[in-house]
């Protein structure tokens, strides 16, 4: 099986939903960050949860026997994940990465929202939030292709 890797890097959209929030010099509710990114350098010292938001263009070229993964690389703290609006996993984040396939819901033009919780204060000497790169996976199946 061979692969492809596409770092969504750069610019994403981030929003503060639920939590007491105490603002500290350069500490936001909402803005444009670039990913990836520790959760205290965006939120401080602020628990609850936050929507973290990336539009991109979808793989071009893509063969029948290929699939698009998204991977988070390292996340901690449980959240879901939806790409154009549907729902495509939830993950509880321990600081390792998780998969979700998201062939079926790509369009030419789309919008991944990662929703999410951490408490700044439960690990403070260990990285939080997300953290680690995210990126599309090109898949291919060797064994599949005609």
């Amino acid at each position: 099986m061979s692969s492809h890797r596409i770092h969504l890097k750069g610019p994403w959209d981030f929003a503060w939903l639920t939590g007491p929030f105490e603002p500290a010099t350069g500490i936001e509710r909402s803005g444009t960050v670039t990913m990836p990114r520790e959760w205290r350098t965006i939120f401080g010292a602020n628990s609850g949860s936050a929507q973290f938001q990336r539009k991109f263009h979808a793989p071009t070229n893509l063969e029948a026997h290929e699939r698009v993964i998204l991977v988070l690389t390292e996340v901690r703290g449980p959240g879901s994940v939806s790409l154009n609006q549907h729902p495509v996993g939830e993950f509880q984040g321990t600081g390792v990465g998780v998969e979700f396939e998201v062939t079926t819901f790509l369009k030419t033009f789309n919008q991944l929202v990662v929703t999410m919780e951490y408490d700044a204060l439960a690990e403070p000497v260990v990285p939080g939030g997300l953290y680690g790169a995210v990126a599309l996976d090109i898949r291919s199946d060797e064994s599949k292709k005609l």
